[in-house]
Parts: structure tokens; C-alpha cells; sequence
């Protein structure tokens, strides 16, 4: 009986069926336990079928789902910020549907924490059988949070970031289960095309009107080169508006570059108001320019406003 016992002890909870399995013949265990070869052959044999009378325990849920980051986008690139975007793939082997409950994430940036969030969700996301379910992660980041949390990122041209935390599924019973999810990638620092104006040529000045020449100086600070497709604008001289339009030609800025453009105008005072003549009898006058610039990148078309109040000084021929 003692080796009975011994036996019955060492499996644990199948002990009830241990004891139904053996019934008379425990008086002829304990006769075979005497002989270590034989009772250790009996013992394996014994503990096998007894183990086979039992389901075996369902799979995990992280041994079941499988999750993938099989793409990243960025997208409403500015000197603002953006949103990079995470498109995850998360496959389910198993026979049963899970629910992706709610989530955490902590983001660092450059190695340095940006933000930490707790996401809950109205509605749990049905993640199917046999079945890959495709989810969309979006992180806003914000230029002006991002500078303040990590100094010096402004003078930078990209920066390395990280997502790092758990999704937590359920079962049809409720019971959860976490799963690490880490994400990586990288996004540029962009840097809006900068205007300034140069002095303003005068050609010929009448009573009745101008014949100048505007200019205009646009500034890459990105360390990759700017395809502009358009520059629209608006020229006013005080209060008066002298002119609008479109740059012509080539716009494209070089990596670190600048470009110049020369915008003439005939301006007539009985138009635009003899104020202007007289403004532009002096030394100087103040201007406003202002308009947008539309930019083609890799990461999509961009709309950069501008608007720059300046005095110009008045060049004329001697």
C-alpha cells in the first residue's frame, strides 16, 4: 500500500484515476515496486495512461496570435509635426475568435520618453479564426512637445523612434493575456521654405507710375533637395496691394540652398493709388509678402503658407 500511495502522490491531481486504473492489483504493485527495474517500467507505463485520460490544456492566447508590423507611413508631414503610422497583421491560429481589449505604450524618441499612453476601447476588436486581422496604429507627434522633451532635435534632419508595450486580448470567457508588442522606425525633421526679401530696384519713376523689380529669396534649411510645383503670392506696398501671381521657371531649392527670384512690375499709380508713389520717393518702404508654397516629397505634397512683413530698401539707377 505504501508504494501505492507513493504513486499516488507523485501525479498529483489524477490521483482518483490512478486509484480506479490500478483497483485490485494495488497489493501486486507493491509486490513488482520491490524490483526497481520492473516498478520503474510499471511506473512509466501507469503515469502515460493515466495522463491520456485527460484533455490536454488549451493553448495560450500568445501562442496563438501572432503579431507583425509589415508596414510604416508617414503622413501629414509639416514643420508642425506629423502622424507615423504603424499598420500591424495579426494573425489567429487557433479554432476560436480572441478580442484585442485595450492596449499601453510607452514611445521614445532618440532613446528619450515622449509620451506614455493607456488606450481602452469602447468596443472590442474581433480578431478571427483562421484569419489575419489588419489594425492601423497612428502616433502624432508634435514638433513643439518634441523639442521640449528632447533639446536640440530642431538642428537635427530625423530622429529614431519606438513603440514599446502590450496588447491585451481575451477569449469568449474573459479570460486576458498580454502580448509585447515593439515597433521601430524613423521620420525626417522638416523644415518649412523660408522667404526674405532683398532690396528694391527702381528702374523709372513718373507721376503716373513704376517700372521695379521685387525680389525675393527662398531659403532649403532640409538636408534633402525641395521640388516645388508652385509659389503664389501677394505684394503690398503700406496698404496697397501692387500685384499677385505665380512664379515662374524652375523652383526647385538644392539641399541646403537657396534660390532667388526676380518678380518685375508695372505698377500703375491710378491702379494702385498715388499713396504708393509717394512711398516710393523715399529711401525705403514697407512690404508685406505673403502666399504658399506647394511641395512634393517622398512622403506626400505639402502647402507651406508665408507671410513676411519687411522694409525694403529703394535701390535706383544713378
Amino acid at each position: 500500500m505504501k508504494a501505492a500511495f507513493a504513486i499516488c502522490h507523485q501525479i498529483g491531481s489524477e490521483t482518483l484515476s490512478l486509484r480506479i486504473y490500478l483497483g485490485s492489483e494495488l497489493m501486486y504493485l507493491y509486490e513488482l515496486m520491490r524490483k526497481p527495474l520492473l516498478s520503474l517500467v510499471l511506473l512509466a507505463a501507469v503515469t502515460l495512461s493515466a495522463t491520456a485520460s485527460f484533455p490536454a490544456p488549451a493553448g495560450s492566447i500568445k501562442q496563438d496570435l501572432n503579431i507583425t508590423n509589415y508596414d510604416k507611413q508617414i503622413r501629414d508631414l509639416s514643420s508642425q509635426g506629423l502622424t507615423l503610422a504603424f499598420y500591424l497583421r495579426i494573425g489567429n491560429i487557433a479554432a476560436q475568435p480572441y478580442y484585442l481589449m485595450r492596449y499601453d505604450y510607452r514611445v521614445l524618441i532618440n532613446q528619450v520618453e515622449y509620451l506614455r499612453l493607456d488606450v481602452p476601447l469602447d468596443k472590442p476588436i474581433r480578431i478571427d479564426s483562421s484569419r489575419e486581422t489588419l489594425l492601423a496604429l497612428p502616433l502624432k507627434i508634435t514638433n513643439a512637445l518634441l523639442f521640449q522633451v528632447i533639446p536640440g532635435l530642431e538642428a537635427e534632419d530625423k530622429a529614431n523612434c519606438y513603440i514599446m508595450g502590450n496588447m491585451i486580448f481575451a477569449d469568449e470567457r474573459r479570460r486576458e493575456e498580454k502580448i509585447p508588442i515593439v515597433f521601430g522606425g524613423e521620420f525626417p525633421i522638416f523644415r518649412d521654405p523660408a522667404a526674405d526679401l532683398l532690396p528694391l530696384k527702381i528702374n523709372d519713376l513718373t507721376v503716373a507710375g513704376a517700372d521695379l523689380v521685387f525680389q525675393v529669396r527662398f531659403s532649403n534649411g532640409n538636408s534633402y533637395e525641395l521640388f516645388i510645383d508652385a509659389i503664389r503670392f501677394n505684394v503690398s506696398f503700406g496698404e496697397r496691394e501692387i500685384g499677385s501671381g505665380d512664379i515662374p521657371g524652375d523652383k526647385n531649392i538644392e539641399p541646403r540652398g537657396e534660390k532667388v527670384f526676380d518678380l518685375p512690375f508695372l505698377v500703375s499709380f491710378f491702379e494702385v493709388g498715388q499713396e504708393v508713389h509717394g512711398l516710393l520717393q523715399g529711401s525705403a518702404v514697407p512690404c508685406r509678402f505673403r502666399g504658399e508654397v506647394d511641395v512634393s516629397t517622398i512622403w506626400g505634397k505639402i502647402t507651406v503658407p508665408f507671410d513676411v512683413n519687411q522694409t525694403l530698401i529703394i535701390t535706383k539707377p544713378s
